[in-house]
Formats: structure tokens, C-alpha cells, sequence
């Protein structure tokens, strides 16, 4: 076998391309943001629906410049959701969330008279019995971005029963972006 500098120039050429790409920025990276923490009322072995105290709005922030900016990156080009998943807090006193039935999350945005629409974004039916935590599907292929620009709402509609006891706990999202 021969030696041919022409391949050898043309892989070192095309490792270069793909670093400078990198530099340049063109790249994606991922993140979490976890909500605050989300307190649900025990109620006994009341049989009242959870609809009513389960929050509407998943208290929830996404600030992308300073995601940008902790990634050394110049711009998002788009933003997707990849994971949601609900985490019991260690001083929950509901041991599980058996109390959910289903739960859907979607995304509105918060700018009055906006012309996007408010579209679902993750949801569990049926929810896994017995678990201290749990995993949402997600839809696929739906930029954030414009909702992040114009100050996204995430919205959640659940059903189950009330707990027996207090329930304290987490939402966590996972997010890629996709930068200039």
C-alpha cells in the first residue's frame, strides 16, 4: 500500500472544517431547569378530585441568554423540549404519586394576542403506580424558541384523586439548543 499525501491533506482538511465548525459555533448543547418546589395538599381519604388543586401552571422558567452564555455560545437557532420527568421531594409525605391518573403539559405563550399557538408538549396517561418519580412523553420537533422570545407559559392539566398526604415535589425539563 502506497502512501497518498493528497488523503492524508484531504482528512487533515476536512478535520480542520469540522473543528472551525465547532468554533464557530455551530453546535447544540443540552440542559435541565428543575420548577420550584410544587406543594399539593393531603386530603385524607377525601374522595375530592385533583383537578382543583393540582397547579395550571408549572412553575417553570427558561432564561436561554444565560443558558447561551454558560455554553460560550452567540445565538439559539431553535430550542426543543427532549425530557420532563416528576421527582418526589425527599420531605414529601406522600410516599408515591399514585394520586395522578394523566398529566399533560403544554406551552402558551404569555404575550397577549399572540398568533402562536398553544400546543401539547409532554404527557403521561397512564401514570406508573407506586413510583416516587416519573417520565412524560415528549412530542418531538417543536421549537420553543419563539414561545421562550415571547415568554413561554407552561400550562398542566391533571387527573387522579386527592393524596392521603401532603405531596411536595419537582418538575424537571430537559431542553436542547441548537445555536448559530
Amino acid at each position: 500500500m502506497s502512501y497518498k499525501p493528497w488523503r492524508a491533506a484531504g482528512a487533515l482538511l476536512l478535520l480542520l472544517l469540522m473543528l472551525s465548525l465547532t468554533s464557530c459555533g455551530i453546535a447544540a448543547f443540552s440542559f435541565t431547569q428543575e420548577s420550584d418546589v410544587i406543594e399539593i395538599e393531603g386530603q385524607g381519604s377525601s374522595l375530592l378530585g385533583l383537578g382543583s388543586l393540582f397547579p395550571t401552571t408549572i412553575p417553570l422558567t427558561v432564561n436561554l441568554a444565560q443558558e447561551l452564555e454558560a455554553q460560550d455560545a452567540t445565538g439559539a437557532s431553535a430550542v426543543y423540549l427532549t425530557g420532563v420527568r416528576f421527582e418526589l421531594e425527599d420531605d414529601s409525605q406522600a410516599p408515591d404519586f399514585d394520586f395522578i391518573d394523566a398529566v399533560t403539559i403544554n406551552i402558551a405563550s404569555a404575550q397577549s394576542g399572540s398568533e402562536l399557538p398553544e400546543v401539547d408538549l409532554a404527557w403521561r396517561d397512564p401514570a406508573p403506580e407506586g413510583a416516587g418519580s416519573f417520565e412524560l412523553e415528549v412530542a418531538e420537533g417543536i421549537d420553543l424558541k419563539p414561545y421562550i422570545e415571547e415568554g413561554m407559559r407552561l400550562n398542566s392539566a391533571a387527573s387522579g384523586s386527592a393524596p392521603d398526604d401532603d405531596a411536595r415535589f419537582r418538575v424537571f425539563a430537559e431542553f436542547r439548543v441548537e445555536v448559530f
